[in-house]
């Protein structure tokens, strides 16, 4: 696992960012850290429960495998990861990424031939600075140059869900070949799937043999 104090000074590296307790575990105390991880006792592929794959559209992904509901505090750290590029947070929440990934690992559920992070739009991109899902997710074995994002759209929070369907037409396009390959797809936050499943089809319309979703937080959304 990536050193996370390696992130922050010195003096970031000794309360829990929830709990306010002293901790060696990279902002994040082992308490806290199972606090955290609403998923981790259940079945690793949650499109299997009928309840979630209602919540969200996800016809073209494989699987999906989450961390947390979107709730306090991850809200909050993926908030001040995204808006204020919050070191103490994005430790926090690597750490939650870390884990996440170590037990699908563990699950063997396929071969992972491909590791992408969604990327953002370049315009976004500059705007912003860095993109919050690469940093959440470093330290794992991601492949760089897998989706490019060519539309630049309207932030999905401001749409309805038939919405952001037609928001993300033609969203997507591949930089290498995916064939043949199994492909995790990264994300911080899942809210309908609709961006995650954009991204997804582009993979499997060329030929990838299964693509898997894998987020920090999901959230039920109703309208």
């Amino acid at each position: 696992m990536i050193q996370l104090n390696r992130l922050l000074p010195k003096k970031w590296c000794q309360p829990c960012v929830c709990c306010e307790q002293r901790t060696t575990e990279a902002l994040l105390c082992p308490h806290c850290l199972h606090a955290c991880l609403d998923f981790m006792d259940q079945e690793i592929n949650l499109l299997n429960y009928p309840n979630i794959q209602r919540m969200v559209s996800l016809e073209d992904c494989d699987g999906l495998t989450v961390a947390s509901w979107y709730r306090t505090p991850i809200n909050t750290w993926l908030q001040g990861v995204k808006f204020n590029h919050s070191k103490a947070y994005q430790c926090a929440l690597n750490l939650l990424a870390q884990t996440l990934w170590q037990r699908f690992s563990e699950e063997d559920t396929f071969p992972v031939d491909l590791v992408c992070c969604m990327p953002l739009h370049r315009r976004r991109l500059i705007r912003r600075g860095y993109n919050q899902v690469e940093q959440i997710w470093q330290g794992l074995p991601l492949t760089q140059t897998v989706l490019k994002r060519t539309k630049h759209t309207k932030p999905q929070s401001e749409l309805t869900k038939a919405k952001r369907k037609r928001n993300l037409n033609n969203a997507f396009v591949l930089c290498q070949p995916v064939e043949g390959k199994n492909i995790v797809l990264l994300e911080d936050v899942i809210t309908t799937g609709a961006t995650m499943n954009a991204a997804a089809k582009v993979c499997k319309q060329n030929g990838a043999k299964m693509v898997w979703a894998m987020a920090i937080s999901l959230t039920p959304f109703d309208a």
